[in-house]
């Protein structure tokens, strides 16, 4: 059975249980809660292993073949790209759908999470190398390690034939594993689901979000449906660009209900490799520096929910200069949230709601009951935006292996 259909039938028996449930079941709704939470964790379980060992074995192959630097490159500009082209999108779709504004109402500000730009970078580099394999949520210092393991090796090809035969052989064994993680989330998604379905019915209940909600949602659908496709069309002419969406659905099934990138990012490596057939050294290290980087899909949320936010606080026009400023700290932001495998659309809307001031510095407060949903919404199209550039970069780099339909995982 394809993972996607798994998934989904996962995900289909989680919303029965929901419904049949009493909304006041406080069993059931710790229950799932604390399912939900054990699945997310066996979901980012394997990992580590693979990403490191894979990391390794890949850097040192691109620098063998000199093709590091194009990667990187190609890598960095689809990122951008995309975070501005979809900002842009967010910005354009909730000016012209105008939303009904959203009530303003009185709440506690809490502790809330700081981007935290500087301790991103203090941690990159521990004090010792191996504090990288500690950090469960934060991947670019383990990706930074492997960097310099793969580098290292290509120094003395002689000296380091026995560490690479190694590495080689404990990344196979290491996606073996992450195999079995992958498949056996079906079962754990009938409890994700179950407490996502709850906390939309609590957010649905004040009837305010709906607007805001089949905004972000219909957003979602034409990038998906129509931008993208058409972006790989034009940059991969003979490729077909729905057999790239289509192998995206279980990677954004398991993104919208966890609202977890590194629960992801084992699923996109499976479907890019499996799937797509996007050669192993191309994968394994642009797939990572997507999950960190690459959050075009956060942007268009952030872009979207601060617009809601200045326009349910005032009936004042969005003026140009706010307009460029928003796409460009929204996309800015986007590359700084590695830190937060999930939460980081919240996240980084807190930081910009006080960064622009003017009386806005507690507005991402009115948003806060709706925060998971836009966790769900970001992080879905993250991993699209990951596979599709993945996959765009393979192509570029004649480093893809067409496979036939049927034989997508």
């Amino acid at each position: 059975m394809k993972i996607w259909l798994k998934y989904l039938i996962g995900i289909i028996i989680g919303v029965g249980f929901s419904f049949l449930a009493s909304s006041e079941n406080v069993f059931f709704t710790e229950a799932t809660a604390f399912i939900s939470n054990i699945t997310i964790l066996a979901g980012r379980y394997s990992l580590y292993p693979v990403l490191f060992f894979g990391f390794t074995v890949s850097i040192f192959e691109l620098r063998e073949n000199r093709g590091l630097f194009r990667i990187a490159v190609l890598t960095i500009l689809i990122a951008a790209g995309f975070a501005l082209l979809l900002s842009a999108i967010g910005l354009v779709s909730v000016l012209v759908r105008q939303p009904a504004r959203i009530p303003i109402f009185v709440e506690g500000v809490s502790q809330i999470q700081q981007i935290g730009i500087k301790e991103s970078i203090l941690q990159l580099l521990p004090a010792s190398a191996f504090e990288a394999f500690v950090n469960g949520s934060y991947i670019l210092p383990l990706c930074i390690l492997g960097g310099f393991a793969g580098a290292g090796c290509a120094v003395d090809k002689a000296i380091a034939k026995p560490s690479l035969t190694l590495f080689d052989s404990l990344a196979r064994v290491s996606y073996a594993v992450m195999v079995f993680f992958v498949d056996i989330l079906s079962i754990g998604f009938i409890a994700v689901s179950a407490h996502w379905v709850i906390e939309f019915r609590v957010m649905l209940s004040s009837k305010i979000f709906i607007d805001f909600i089949i905004l972000l949602f219909v957003n979602c659908i034409i990038i998906a449906g129509v931008i993208y496709p058409v972006i790989i069309k034009l940059i991969c002419r003979d490729i077909n660009p729905y057999r790239v969406i289509y192998a995206a659905m279980a990677p954004c099934f398991a993104a919208f209900i966890s609202g977890d990138a590194n629960m992801t990012l084992p699923v996109l490596l499976r479907h890019s490799n499996e799937s797509l057939g996007v050669r192993r050294r191309i994968s394994s290290v642009t797939l990572p520096m997507f999950s960190v980087f690459g959050r075009a899909g956060t942007a268009m949320v952030i872009t979207v929910s601060f617009i809601v936010i200045l326009k349910s606080y005032s009936s004042l026009g969005v003026g140009i200069r706010d307009m460029f400023w928003l796409i460009g700290v929204a996309s800015l932001f986007s590359f700084c949230l590695g830190r937060f495998p999930s939460g980081g659309a919240f996240i980084a809307l807190t930081a910009i709601c006080m960064l622009y001031g003017g009386g806005f510095e507690s507005g991402y407060l009115i948003l806060r009951p709706a925060a998971f949903y836009l966790g769900s919404i970001a992080c879905a199209l993250d991993a699209l935006t990951a596979l599709t550039g993945t996959y765009i970069i393979g192509h570029l780099s004649q480093m893809t292996m067409d496979k036939d339909l049927r034989f997508f995982i």
